[in-house]
């Protein structure tokens, strides 16, 4: 797996998010080979950590094609209101509920293989410094840097508050103290604001320079530092892409997003829970889908547990498809929501519209108060960002920041299958395993 950067001119159809495809390549390389004892201090090895880091951040955002382990965008969309569940295994269905208990296998992969990109790329920024002939001449060190930001994104808005960061020096495993959402967040902006000092930017065409700085708006804008967050992005074109690669084989490489709904275990959410949007039913070609109606009955055919109507996602066309990390696009809904917060909902919306120009979509109106403007702002972002691990961390934004309460912002009441309700969660738990941590492995809180 290998992150490549993508400037297509054809503002359309990289708008819409449909042609995601490779483009031209920042890193055409090999999956990471096994290096010689002998050159564990080497430049070579360095290398092969920073490929093991890209391919284990992939693996973990998006999946892959075993369905052995669900990746980040399909766990968190899960809990949120991008996906429901559509197969049968009961710890999928307990995120999707919102009652995900501590022993849950689903939540443990992700979990742990979050962590292990997280520490990887740390451990490959740590190395390509030390063992690079001329570390100062490369955008390698700025690049893991904001692999490692990315990741402490993830682990602030889509898990509780109170995540443990632990490390290995030497032999030893050092463990690390509970987080709160806020100090994870502001470990992310010093990870971007580390990747952005790096003397090798000075060598850099934009792609690293505005992955790092989207990577630092969204921190800050997880802060609540909108005025901040639109600066960082001013310089971005909108037509940027920075995107994790996949491909038809191994299965290993392919792209779990696509393979979960395609093969009938998730499918496309509408209005689910009486407060999700309506991916579906409001035909907007940002989130493309399609369905089977081999019986022509008028409906749906039904996903692997034969009941719920399966709806595939046509954002992700194949197995190869990639998926967006970071986008020009999210860097203009920043400055809009910056605008809404500056109470400049006219602004706000003149940059949604234009964003919707280059998609051809119609314009949206001025809305005439601040609640309105923030359901549309989200409602756009959840749109343009669909399956992309944005939703779940800005429906706790809405929580958060927007004082809203979490009855109107995720899915209640009943819930789809199995004659159960809804349940509470806002978040992902820290999984029971991380309770060996003696430092407390538990959430400080989950309601937030």
């Amino acid at each position: 797996m290998t992150m490549h950067i993508q400037r297509a001119r054809g503002a359309t159809a990289l708008l819409l998010g449909i042609a995601l495809t490779a483009g031209c390549g920042l890193l055409d390389t090999q999956q990471p080979n096994v290096i010689d004892p002998n050159k564990l201090d080497t430049p070579d090895a360095a290398e092969s950590l920073r490929l093991g880091a890209l391919a284990d951040f992939t693996f973990v955002k998006d999946g892959d094609g075993t369905q052995s382990q669900d990746g980040l965008i399909l766990v968190a969309g899960l809990l949120a209101d991008e996906f429901v569940h559509s197969t049968t295994p009961p710890s999928e269905q307990e995120i999707d509920q919102r009652t995900t208990a501590l022993v849950n296998p689903s939540l443990s992969d992700v979990y742990f293989n979050l962590h292990k990109a997280r520490a990887g790329a740390e451990r490959a920024a740590d190395a390509l410094q030390r063992l690079l002939v001329f570390p100062d001449s490369t955008t390698e060190i700025a690049e893991m840097q904001s692999i490692a930001g990315f990741s402490y994104i993830f682990f602030g808005e889509d898990f509780c508050s109170g995540v443990p960061f632990s490390r290995v020096s030497g032999d030893s495993l050092i463990f690390g103290a509970p987080q709160t959402t806020q100090a994870i967040f502001e470990t992310a902006v010093a990870k971007f604001d580390s990747a952005l000092a790096q003397p090798g930017l000075a060598l850099d065409d934009g792609t690293i320079t505005d992955l790092a700085a989207i990577g630092r708006a969204r921190a800050l804008v997880d802060l609540g530092r909108f005025t901040e967050a639109a600066a960082a992005v001013a310089d971005v074109p909108t037509d940027f892409q920075f995107v994790t690669e996949h491909a038809e084989s191994p299965l290993s490489l392919q792209n779990a997003i696509w393979s979960y709904t395609d093969q009938g275990l998730w499918s496309v959410a509408d209005q689910e829970g009486e407060n999700g949007l309506a991916y579906i039913s409001a035909e907007d070609p940002r989130v493309p889908v399609d369905s089977l109606d081999d019986d022509g009955d008028g409906f749906a055919d039904t996903g692997l547990d034969n009941q719920t109507p399966q709806y595939f996602l046509l954002k992700y066309p194949d197995a190869s498809a990639s998926v967006v990390l970071a986008d020009g696009i999210e860097a203009r809904l920043i400055e809009a929501e910056a605008q809404l917060q500056a109470n400049n909902r006219s602004g706000m919306a003149a940059t949604l519209n234009d964003l919707r120009d280059a998609a051809s979509l119609p314009h949206v109106a001025t809305p005439g108060n601040a609640t309105d403007a923030a359901d549309l702002l989200f409602s756009e972002r959840a749109f343009w960002l669909y399956a992309t691990g944005h939703r779940l961390g800005d429906m706790r934004r809405l929580i958060r920041q927007y004082q809203r309460p979490a009855d109107t912002v995720f899915p209640i009441g009943d819930y789809h299958k199995g004659g159960g309700r809804y349940g509470e969660d806002v978040n992902l738990p820290i999984p029971i395993e991380e309770q060996n941590n003696p430092n407390g492995g538990v959430c400080l809180d989950r309601n937030a």
